[in-house]
């Protein structure tokens, strides 16, 4: 997949999960936000900060705990397989053979980047600790949203995921940037 093109797709996928596709017709009781029935969920989670359901109208609603459920784990899968394939590739790109790649742990790719001068190829991020604060902490989500069905929705709270959105968008366009300049 070329530059930009997984950016069209993941936002073409985003764009399908409304606020409408998950809505119920049940009253809720507590703190509620307004918004479109057409706003993505992807986009709506900055604004849920300290909220029990979203009112989309017409009696309809989205509690703010089922907004964790499926529509969010999946978005964030598709990021988290994006991530993946680009860290193998910079890794085979950089001489590794993909059956010792296939037999190392991310962890182990995570840590063996961040030990190298393949970070100076990107402009995302000001130095290496940051850079390697904000890789350790996707891994880390990344067992979340793989691995453990009811994590995500029962003690990530809305503030986390808000944060490991942000890393995840900031990781992949320093990837990208890894591979753009390892001249492939």
């Amino acid at each position: 997949m070329y530059p930009g093109e997984f950016e069209t797709l993941f936002r073409r996928l985003a764009n399908l999960f409304t606020l409408e596709t998950i809505a119920d017709n049940k009253a809720y009781e507590g703190k509620s936000v307004k918004r479109n029935p057409l706003t993505p969920i992807w986009d709506t989670m900055e604004g849920l900060y300290d909220c029990d359901h979203i009112d989309i109208g017409g009696g309809r609603n989205v509690s703010c705990k089922f907004f964790f459920k499926k529509t969010v784990r999946i978005l964030f899968y598709v990021l988290l397989v994006e991530f993946e394939g680009r860290l193998f590739r910079i890794h085979e790109w950089n001489g590794k053979g993909v059956s010792e790649l296939n037999e190392e742990n991310i962890n182990d790719l995570v840590r063996e980047l961040v030990d190298s001068d393949l970070v100076d190829l990107q402009r995302e991020y000001e130095n290496r600790a940051e850079f390697k604060e904000d890789l350790k902490a996707i891994s880390s989500f990344r067992n979340v949203i793989m691995h453990v069905n009811k994590k995500l929705e029962k003690t990530i709270d809305i503030n986390t995921l808000i944060k490991r959105k942000k890393q995840i968008i900031r990781l992949l366009s320093a990837l990208q940037q890894i591979l753009d300049n390892m001249g492939h």
